[in-house]
């Protein structure tokens, strides 16, 4: 054994060297690996030589290597500056380093929990065969479902001529031999804007899924699918990816949205939408579409592309230039305008960006002076300002305490609006992404002010969890309690070196003060089973040892809050 050597390492990583723990100089790591942590190393400048290097010297090594830091210091403080604000834009990573900051162990695993509402429960069995759309249901029962999407999402996303659409729509239902049916009785690619619309009526209308939404989204995935594309995407095809992208946004998984949103902006681009080209070129362009359809449907699909970009980590698709589509005008009981003008804030966070980071503490009262009037622009104005919180949060900045009262009041308006659109059956997909999201920072900012708010976010996520019983909900409940009752425990164990440093004091005092015994903070059998439930019900949650959480001693609740008497 004396013949083997311990291996030298040039350069630890940083975050070994700040927990003074072994590092084998890997990228990453086996110690961050382990732990969870971000793995990078610290830029540095070697001192130049007098002596002349060899040709072998001069050749540059890998830049995934640590030990070529010195050669390229300011592209790897450009990396590190990417994966900062990756991490820093994305819900998921933020609550992972959340959990991992309060307890390694048992921090919750990388998911956006409560991204949306996810797959609802069917309310009867729903025949898997495709069928055309005037076989799925009546015209009448589609005039109905039509009048939810215009009351409920246009008003939010208006992209589509009511009238135009009504028109096509009694056309289709028209006899197959009759010369008022110009479409024809086959699968026409409008009908993908048909089924489309409906989709969403059905999903703002009914709690359960119903059979007919299920065919409606199969039908018109397959006539968007399968259509050839020989040229320009014409409007109705582009009318029907934004409204498949909004279906999924809402029900479906971040990655089968992302590539729903990418494929959008790529056929927005193919025809010439954005950014229009000059009268004089000869590169597509359309002229036969209304100038405020289309900012409408160039901004809608920005808005979705970058937003879900962002929740997962990944490249958001740009234009090469005038990457953002004019704000549309304002119409009256319509605020798609609100929701657009967000947009040039959300594309400033662009971690992909190489110019230097935005001064966030003025963004900031920017983003809460602007006046958002109905429920879902103001959860986007909500979910904007979570994302410039956390990005604040990995720079080490401070905002004032009039600053951070206001980002609370902003906050608990969230919640309420929240809570009336989940009762209302509408279920944008921040009914439940803001309330978890809001969660994560009161527990992050950690201040009194915030921590008070805790009750009423957990509430609010609880009564969504509670109306659409869905997997995804039940989890992102459950991983809220988690994080909470870390969070109680972290505070616990602090609270418990206090009070061991406090007994070292001369015994002047030590008849009067008397530490709670545990039997007067035994948990009850209620409580012990309604933990035992929730650890039940998530099995990642199974490797809580809940006597840690029950039986250790407990302060007075009043003792958590920073001040607190």
């Amino acid at each position: 054994m004396q013949g083997l050597k311990r291996k030298r390492v040039i350069l630890a990583c940083q975050p070994c060297r700040e927990r003074k723990r072994k590092c084998e100089g890997g990228d990453p790591c086996a110690t961050c690996r382990e732990w969870g942590y971000q793995c990078y190393y610290p830029t540095r400048q070697r001192k130049s030589r007098t002596t002349q290097p060899s040709p072998s010297e001069e050749q540059p090594q890998p830049l995934s290597s640590p030990k070529s830091i010195q050669d390229d210091g300011p592209a790897e403080s450009n990396q590190s500056g990417l994966i900062r604000r990756l991490e820093a834009n994305s819900g998921a990573a933020f609550v992972r380093k959340l959990g991992l900051k309060i307890d390694p162990a048992k921090a919750p695993k990388l998911n956006l929990f409560g991204w949306n509402i996810g797959t609802r429960k069917l309310s009867s069995f729903a025949p898997e065969i495709d069928l055309p759309i005037n076989e799925i249901t009546s015209v009448a029962h589609m005039r109905e479902l039509a009048q939810f999407y215009f009351e409920k999402v246009d008003p939010c996303y208006g992209f589509i001529d009511r009238r135009v659409f009504y028109e096509r729509l009694d056309a289709r239902w028209q006899p197959a031999l009759s010369p008022i049916n110009i479409y024809g009785p086959s699968m026409d690619i409008y009908d993908s804007v048909l089924a489309g619309v409906a989709a969403i009526g059905c999903l703002f209308s009914s709690l359960p899924a119903t059979p007919t939404e299920v065919q409606l989204v199969r039908m018109a995935r397959c006539c968007l699918e399968r259509y050839h594309l020989s040229g320009p995407p014409s409007v109705d095809l582009l009318t029907g990816w934004t409204l498949r992208t909004i279906y999924l946004r809402l029900t479906d998984t971040p990655h089968t949205t992302w590539i729903a949103s990418s494929t959008l902006m790529h056929l927005l681009e193919a025809s010439g939408f954005h950014p229009e080209p000059s009268e004089y070129s000869v590169l597509p362009h359309t002229d036969d579409c209304d100038p405020e359809i289309k900012k409408r449907l160039v901004g809608v699909a920005h808005h979705l592309n970058i937003w879900t970009s962002f929740d997962l980590g990944l490249s958001r698709v740009s234009f090469q230039k005038n990457d953002l589509p004019d704000i549309p005008l304002s119409k009256p009981g319509d605020y798609t305008d609100e929701i657009l003008g967000l947009l040039p804030v959300s594309v400033s966070l662009d971690p992909g960006g190489l110019k230097d980071e935005i001064d966030l503490t003025l963004t900031l009262p920017k983003l809460l002076d602007r006046t958002h009037t109905e429920p879902p622009s103001v959860l986007a104005q909500c979910n904007l300002v979570l994302c410039v919180l956390r990005r604040i949060h990995t720079q080490n900045l401070d905002i004032s305490s009039s600053l951070a009262e206001r980002v609370l009041r902003l906050l608990k308006k969230g919640l309420d609006c929240a809570s009336k659109m989940v009762s209302s059956c509408s279920p944008w997909h921040q009914v439940a992404n803001v309330p978890f999201q809001i969660i994560c920072v009161l527990l992050t900012l950690d201040t009194r002010s915030s921590l008070a708010m805790l009750p009423e976010a957990m509430k609010t996520l609880s009564l969504v969890a509670s109306i659409y019983d869905t997997h995804t909900l039940a989890e992102a409940y459950s991983t809220a309690c988690l994080l909470v009752m870390l969070h109680q425990q972290r505070r616990k164990d602090d609270i418990a070196i206090l009070g061991e440093s406090l007994n070292f004091r001369s015994g002047i005092h030590q008849t009067e003060s008397r530490t709670p015994s545990q039997s007067e903070f035994q948990p009850s059998s209620e409580e012990y089973s309604w933990l035992g439930a929730l650890v039940a019900d998530l099995p990642g949650l199974q490797r809580v040892d809940l006597d840690q959480f029950l039986n250790a001693d407990m302060m007075d609740a009043s003792s958590f809050w920073p001040g607190g008497v």
